[in-house]
Formats: structure tokens, sequence, C-alpha cells
């Protein structure tokens, strides 16, 4: 039996082009701004956190606390699966915000396998736009639909920083891929084939930093400059700003700061 749209759940194009109308919206929002990057855009909207965790039953989640909202990113997934995540999140920071105030916390697990169908269209529709999409296709690749291979969708995803499945999955939407390749094609975005894809990614001029795993630990700006404040002022010990930056992998050192030799009290 062949696999359909539906069952790679790709939305009906009703659906796909009014949610494709809020990315497009959304996109010209930030660019006006000068943001283009996913994270630098979530960085202005939220409180934004990436840390790796030990468990990948949790993409990430959005709360609201404190008037403001809050993203956090296990990066403990590829660095492609984390911008789909990011671009989930800001979904519903951008058109959930009211539910968030009222729930404060909304947590997504695998964002590919379990998302709500309206985010994981956004995120589709937000990073892979149909029209450039279809430029670089055809610049790229400029096959047959029924020819498509594996290095064609690598220079897709690498080039509009994704993940390869979600890449392949959009190429099949926007019908520049036959639907009847999936099946072979999607094997490489498996971790029985991961080898395979970062060599035939290294070998198309590409570094594999989408497909690995960054483990990234990464707080808001507005952390490290709080915290900084604090101990310049004297409001936290040395000890309590070498907590703190530990949270991202910093030190003391790093910011010019030495441990203090006298006997002033800590807090």
């Amino acid at each position: 039996m062949s696999i359909t749209k539906r069952d790679l759940n790709l939305p009906d194009e009703p659906l796909r082009l009014k949610i494709k109308g809020l990315a497009e919206e959304a996109r010209y929002k930030f660019s006006k701004k000068g943001i283009v990057d996913i994270f630098e855009i979530l960085e202005d909207v939220a409180f934004f956190i990436r840390k790796p965790l030990d468990i990948y039953d949790i993409s990430g989640f959005t709360t609201y606390f404190n008037n403001e909202f809050v993203v956090f990113l296990n990066s403990s997934f590829t660095l492609g699966h984390e911008r789909f995540t990011a671009a989930h999140e800001l979904y519903h920071i951008l058109y959930n915000d009211d539910l968030l105030k009222k729930e404060k916390l909304l947590i997504n697990d695998n964002v590919y396998r379990d998302g709500d169908e309206k985010t994981n269209i956004f995120a589709s529709e937000f990073l892979m736009p149909e029209d450039y999409v279809k430029d670089l296709f055809y610049k790229l690749v400029n096959t047959n639909k029924d020819k498509v291979e594996v290095r064609h969708v690598v220079r897709l995803n690498s080039t509009l920083k994704v993940s390869y499945k979600a890449m392949l999955k959009r190429l099949i939407q926007l019908d520049l891929c036959d639907i009847s390749l999936y099946e072979r094609l999607s094997t490489y975005g498996t971790l029985d084939k991961k080898e395979e894809l970062r060599e035939i990614t290294k070998t198309e001029g590409y570094d594999i930093s989408l497909i690995i795993p960054s483990n990234v630990s990464y707080v808001s700006k507005e952390y490290l400059e709080i915290a900084k404040q604090n101990y310049e002022n004297g409001k936290i010990s040395y000890g309590k700003i070498t907590e703190l930056l530990s949270f991202i992998n910093e030190t003391p050192d790093n910011y010019g700061y030495s441990e203090p030799d006298d006997n002033v009290k800590q807090i």
C-alpha cells in the first residue's frame, strides 16, 4: 500500500495556506527589526534558554512567568530539530499568548510526532518559505521529482538550516519530490544511517552541525547581564556568580572576575 501525504502528517492545503499567511506576517514583522534567525527572534520576544537534558521526551516548552515569556529548548536534539522546535514555540508566543498567560506552561514532547498541527505547519512555513524553497530547488537541484536523491535533500536542508527529514517532507508537500521516494530517502534521517548522512553532507561541502546534537548551554543575555550587575554591585558573592555562570558553562574568569582573598562577608 502506497503512503499518502496524510500518512506523513502533512496538512490539507486550505489549512496550510492559512498558516502560511501567518508565517509570512511573522517573518516580515521581525525582518523589519533586522532579525531573521529563529534563535535571535526568540531572544527578542522571550527569556530564552537552551540546555541539554538527559531525556528525549521533551523537545522544549514555553511558559509565562513574572510577566515574561520563557522558552526552553532541549539541546540534546540535533540543531535542525532544535530550530524546528524554536519556530514551534514562536507560534505559541505569537498566537497562543492568552492561553499561555492562563495556563502558564505549554510543554511540547517530540514536536515532529505529537505536536499540535498548526504549530508544526507554522514552523515548516516559517523556516522553509514556499517560494524560497522552490527557488533553491531549481538552483541547487533542478531535477525531476522522481529523481530526487539524498544529496539533493542535503543541499537544501543545509542551506535552510533545518533537519534532513523536515526538508524531505517539505519537498514532498510542495510536489518537488515524489512521495513514492519517501520510504527510501527517509531512512537517511534515522539513527541507523546517521553516519552515512554525515558523510554525504561533508561530501556535498557542508558542515554537519545541523544533524548532530548541539548540546549547547545558553541563557538570554539578560540573565548574564543581571548576574554580572548583581556581582559588581556587591549584591551576590563570588560563589553565587560562579554558580550562576556554571549554568551556561562559563566561569568568573571569563569576565575578568577573580576570587577575592579578603574576609568580606559572602551573600
